[in-house]
């Protein structure tokens, strides 16, 4: 049957199970648009085209289904390129469709008109720029499988607007979305796995975010429980073992690790990694990292195996197929490891804990998470941008579900946080949180006037310490000097608490650690989007290092 290009997109999305669509109308989009207004699709507006991707992403990361991030062409397009960057390093994928000048207008420097699939080719999995409109069912066909197929990740679709609205054969019924197989693990792998492992005196697992993306969080903890090994996962994986699991050894690294997680790394022998990327703050100081102990990498991405160090053992794979088959040959074969710290680990990480019951005035910035930990229940889920605020976040947060904590961790993208909230309170239905330092907050902002016109209550927890806090650690302890780092105004003539009332928010600012429970309290009372200014003492560091047997702590 014959129908408008818009309208038969429109109608693929439906299809391929698309309910929720952020973006900013544009006169090049609008072809889209109109068939979407008469859609299933709830369409989410936004005030900036960055915040439609970061929303998008943070969507897929509560719940694992897709969404659309939609904007026009020209500067709207290229506002796009920071959010799908944010996805693209993350593994995460998102539907992002731009649109564009007519046909006869493009490579002529028409008025909005630029190559955003050229520019957005690095950051995506995959981009098109759609010239022939009969195209268009195969294009996206391609890109919803493209965007979950394997390592997934963000595809993006350019429309010029004459294809939009050109009539197309179309028939909704007769579209089916492309399938397409994960990758099983050789046998013979599976049982070098479990035999290295049986080998082994001291293995750890670590679980990495493929992990969770790939659903294989609840087979990696019964594989972990059956041969006795500590868990360590990556800041990507935060909430895939619960924080008191009897085997939780928390996080490893140069930055978000922790003392029991750098620890238990350090007393392996062997390290079984699981959709992880043993990424440069997480490994710190390679030497280091791989001293003393084998690895088996597992990661459906064959590129990933061997990018970093070559492994003992490379599985190219899916990780919920290889931990199923590990645990089916672990059960076969019946053994389980002595790890010499498994059975202590509670202990060991109560021992090794950092200190987080600051009564001091300003406010020890270890407070706030400790409270955070104490007023939220396990349902809430929590998104962190960038910068010493995210990597406290990492270090000290509390997280027992998957899909619950929702970091840009490659990106370290500031400005993330509220949108990917947003995104993922649509998606989830659940309390959404967003922690960050007074200077991020700055970043998309305006995203809490999308939160109030929607009546979504993402609560936001301001950690302000009235610095660039990262970077004046970083000048001080690498270069011994600081400029233009300080920002006093922060916690002074600047009113975060207007900020948010004037975005129809509920806003309130917090001097002293017992009047942070009380205020979110409150906050959540109000029933409206919300900003907790925490006000915090400027000077504290964040313990950190270049190696994982070198990280300096911080105790005041």
């Amino acid at each position: 049957m014959q129908m408008k290009a818009a309208k038969a997109i429109v109608e693929i999305w439906e299809k391929e199970g698309i309910r929720a669509v952020f973006g900013i109308p544009g006169a090049g989009i609008n072809g889209v648009y109109r068939d979407l207004a008469v859609s299933s699709i709830q369409h989410f507006c936004h005030r900036h085209e960055e915040a439609c991707v970061h929303a998008a992403g943070g969507y897929f990361r509560a719940s694992g289904r897709l969404a659309v991030a939609l904007c026009t062409s020209g500067p709207g397009a290229t506002n796009f390129v920071t959010g799908l960057y944010t996805c693209q390093i993350d593994s995460i994928p998102v539907i992002a469709v731009t649109g564009q000048a007519v046909r006869a207008q493009l490579g002529k420097d028409a008025f909005q008109c630029v190559d955003i699939a050229k520019i957005a080719a690095p950051v995506c999995k995959k981009t098109w720029c759609v010239t022939d409109p009969n195209d268009v069912p195969r294009v996206f066909a391609e890109a919803f499988r493209t965007a979950r197929e394997g390592k997934p990740g963000p595809v993006l679709v350019d429309l010029p607007l004459d294809v939009q609205n050109a009539d197309i054969d179309f028939d909704p019924a007769a579209y089916e979305p492309m399938t397409f197989e994960t990758p099983a693990p050789r046998p013979e792998d599976v049982a070098q796995a479990i035999s290295m492992i049986n080998e082994a005196a001291n293995p750890v697992m670590l679980i990495g975010g493929g992990a969770l993306l790939a659903g294989a969080e609840r087979d990696c903890v019964a594989l972990a429980e059956l041969l006795n090994m500590p868990v360590i996962t990556t800041y990507m994986a935060k909430g895939c073992i619960p924080s008191e699991h009897p085997l939780n050894a928390g996080h490893c690294g140069i930055q978000v690790g922790q003392p029991v997680g750098n620890k238990v790394f350090l007393d392996s022998d062997l390290v079984l990694g699981i959709g992880c990327r043993f990424t440069d703050r997480h490994t710190g100081a390679i030497d280091v990292y791989r001293r003393g102990r084998k690895f088996i990498h597992v990661n459906i991405e064959p590129s990933e195996i061997g990018k970093i160090f070559t492994p003992d053992l490379g599985i190219a794979a899916d990780a919920k197929k290889t931990v199923s088959a590990l645990l089916a040959e672990s059960k076969a074969r019946g053994k389980r490891s002595a790890h010499v710290d498994a059975v202590g680990l509670p202990a060991l990480r109560a021992k090794l804990a950092r200190k987080v019951d600051y009564a001091s005035v300003p406010i020890n910035p270890h407070r706030v998470f400790a409270e955070l930990n104490k007023f939220f229940d396990a349902d809430a889920v929590f998104t962190t941008g960038c910068g010493i605020v995210q990597i406290w976040s990492g270090q000290l947060q509390d997280i027992d579900r998957p899909r619950h904590y929702l970091p840009s961790g490659g990106a370290g993208c500031l400005g993330y946080d509220i949108p990917a909230a947003f995104g993922a309170s649509i998606a989830s239905g659940r309390q959404a949180v967003a922690v960050m330092g007074d200077f991020g907050f700055t970043f998309h902002v305006q995203e809490l006037a999308v939160c109030a016109v929607y009546s979504v209550p993402v609560i936001v927890v301001i950690v302000n310490n009235a610095y660039l806090g990262l970077i004046r650690q970083n000048q001080k302890y690498a270069y011994g000097y600081e400029c233009d780092v300080a920002m006093p105004a922060n916690q002074g003539m600047i009113d975060y608490v207007k900020v948010a009332e004037g975005f129809g928010c509920y806003g309130e600012r917090v001097f002293e650690p017992d009047g942070i429970q009380p205020a979110l309290a409150r906050a959540v009372k109000s029933g409206r989007p919300a900003v907790i200014d925490v006000v915090c003492d400027p000077q504290v560091d964040c313990s950190m290092g270049t190696a994982i047997d070198a990280v300096k702590e911080f105790v005041y």
